[in-house]
């Protein structure tokens, strides 16, 4: 296998092992040179069958968002990473989170940890933007309101007005600011799908 052609030859930072089998068809022993370029560093394993070229060999950064679309789904990203991302919390999360329709799963990859909180589709297709990065690629987020939502609804125990506002401003900080400044139209066109006390309370904080 000519590596340098393989890269020349792909205009995506992310591929499947199928792509790669395409390199790899003169060889007697194909998975065993797929070891032996995660080896020197050339190619990262995500997961069984999803790859992205090493650092060195990137023609430009990795986009963690569009790698969390594509490790598992139908995923967005949303909860904590998402409110970061929209300065609705200030501490960065490190962990890449989604919602998703399944299982709630994590990843634990070389390029960081993915996490996926599981809904039903009905909710899931709710309040979700997708962001163009251009050249066909792009990733799917959740709105700031379905984000805080999902956070909302996927957190157990929030009975009462002061409980849901002990939560969001104490414990994980959301800026009151930004928080006046959602589209509560939306938080409530949201929370009438998730049918869930806590959601609706949102827009009477």
């Amino acid at each position: 296998m000519n590596f340098e052609l393989f890269r020349r030859e792909v205009d995506v930072e992310i591929f499947d092992y199928q792509l790669l089998a395409k390199y790899l068809h003169d060889l007697r022993k194909p998975r065993d040179k797929v070891s032996s370029l995660i080896e020197e560093g050339k190619i990262i394993r995500l997961k069984k069958g999803l790859y992205v070229f090493g650092e060195n060999w990137r023609r430009t950064p990795l986009c963690l968002e569009m790698l969390a679309n594509t490790l598992y789904g139908p995923s967005c990203i949303s909860f904590e990473y998402a409110l970061t991302s929209y300065g609705l919390i200030a501490e960065r999360s490190t962990v890449i989170t989604s919602l998703a329709i399944g299982d709630s799963k994590t990843f634990e990859t070389p390029t960081g940890t993915f996490e996926y909180r599981a809904i039903d589709r009905e909710k899931f297709k709710v309040g979700i933007e997708y962001r163009n990065l251009g050249k066909e690629a792009g990733y799917f987020i959740a709105s700031k309101e379905k984000a805080l939502a999902d956070l909302v609804y996927k957190t157990p125990n929030i009975r009462t007005l002061e409980q849901l506002r002990h939560y969001l401003f104490e414990e994980m900080r959301v800026d009151e600011t930004a928080f006046k400044n959602l589209d509560f139209q939306k938080m409530d066109e949201i929370a009438k799908i998730y049918k869930k006390n806590s959601v609706n309370m949102l827009s009477k904080l």
